[in-house]
């Protein structure tokens, strides 16, 4: 007996005489749900159709999303998907919607729930990656928003019509609030004006990381007594500059996945008229990662809920990069001491004692008195002597 007719049943036992709780022990079912077909019967004399069940689901969900927003979505997946260079995650195809002129732009979990719900998610395309040494590493962990900046430059890029452009990205590691800057050229003094206007948005650190680019470091031989511009304005303005180990890019892996995000759901997903093009664009792009780009290091919260409340120290609008190393601060450099005991500081090489050989230790130069000391892991000064470097900027 199907179900339509078990309440046709009930309803004709109960209008026989029969009790609600004789009816439900006889066909299996409870007194409550005889009642209901019986009351449902009456109360639709005449419908043939009373004992078919009724959907419990609401007429219109609140909730739903709109055919609309969710074909704008697949489209936008699609695209990024065909294109073998571009990323295709939540930001990629948020920042693609608002290319296609979509506003407002849907949560994130909005367009995470389309993609799964259409069958598209696909796994992530991931590198080789970085194996560790399982050796200990001199870094602070979870430091505070604002606290270290980590330092990259992307490029040389090209415009139509060979223009050809560096990007010079920054991000705060505390919080994943990122910067980026347009330069016509990687000279050293043109990347220390764009770190210093990027200081003027983002606050100035207390530390800044950089792999060992003579752009950033100084290259003039010798390369390990002459600094440049930016080293300069780090100290005059009392940032730590500190050096990453050699041929070690994922120590600054914060700022390395920014790269690609910024070259692969930015820079590869469009066309740019001109440099001024470009530059307004990246600025935008910027904005929107920091507003809309959630990290799961910070519980799900943007960079910029990271630093709602907070309070930061801008670098002013008018500073100027200094013209020679000013006479203050330490300068920072983490190297790993091989089997052959060097220690390799832009060239001038310290020999260690070979019971620190397969450890990382840190160099840090004190620029007032000229001198360099070698500590290792646990603090034990393993070298201390003079350290000759210029003042003038190279």
């Amino acid at each position: 007996m199907s179900e339509e007719e078990l309440r046709k049943e009930a309803v004709r036992r109960r209008q026989a005489g029969e009790s609600a709780e004789e009816v439900a022990a006889a066909l299996g079912r409870s007194s409550r749900w005889v009642r209901k077909w019986s009351v449902r019967a009456a109360e639709e004399t005449g419908n043939q159709a009373w004992a078919i069940g009724r959907s419990r689901a609401p007429h219109s969900s609140p909730t739903r999303t709109p055919d609309e927003v969710r074909r704008l979505i697949i489209d936008a997946r699609a695209r990024l998907v065909a294109n073998p260079r571009a990323q295709y995650g939540q930001l990629a195809v948020a920042w693609e919607l608002r290319r296609m002129g979509v506003d407002p732009i849907p949560p994130r979990w909005t367009i995470e729930r389309v993609i799964g719900t259409e069958g598209l998610a696909r796994p992530r395309r991931r590198s080789a990656g970085y194996v560790s040494k399982g050796v200990a590493y001199p870094t602070a962990p979870d430091p505070e928003p604002g606290t270290i900046h980590q330092i990259d430059m992307v490029g040389p890029r090209h415009l139509a019509g060979a223009v050809e452009f560096h990007a010079l990205n920054l991000v705060d590691v505390g919080s994943h609030a990122a910067g980026s800057e347009i330069l016509t050229a990687p000279r050293p003094t043109q990347v220390a004006a764009g770190m210093a206007g990027l200081w003027s948005t983002l606050g100035v650190p207390a530390v800044a990381q950089f792999d060992n680019h003579s752009n950033f470091r100084g290259g003039i031989p010798p390369a390990w007594a002459n600094f440049g511009p930016v080293v300069a304005t780090c100290l005059d303005l009392d940032v730590v500059p500190r050096f990453i180990p050699l041929r070690e890019p994922w120590r600054n892996g914060v700022v390395e996945h920014f790269n690609d995000v910024w070259d692969k759901s930015f820079f590869r997903t469009a066309r740019f008229g001109d440099l001024e093009h470009l530059r307004a664009e990246n600025k935008t792009f910027v904005a929107f990662h920091n507003e809309h780009h959630r990290y799961s290091a910070h519980r799900g919260a943007s960079p910029d809920e990271v630093w709602a409340g907070r309070l930061y120290s801008p670098l002013q609008d008018s500073y100027q990069v200094p013209t020679s190393l000013p006479a203050k601060g330490r300068i920072e450099v983490v190297r790993y001491i091989r089997s052959n005991r060097r220690l390799d500081l832009f060239g001038k090489r310290l020999t260690i004692a070979e019971e620190h050989t397969h450890q990382y230790v840190t160099a840090t130069i004190r620029v007032r008195t000229k001198r360099i000391t070698v500590v290792t892991l646990n603090g034990e000064i393993i070298h201390d002597g003079d350290f000759a470097i210029s003042r003038i900027l190279r």
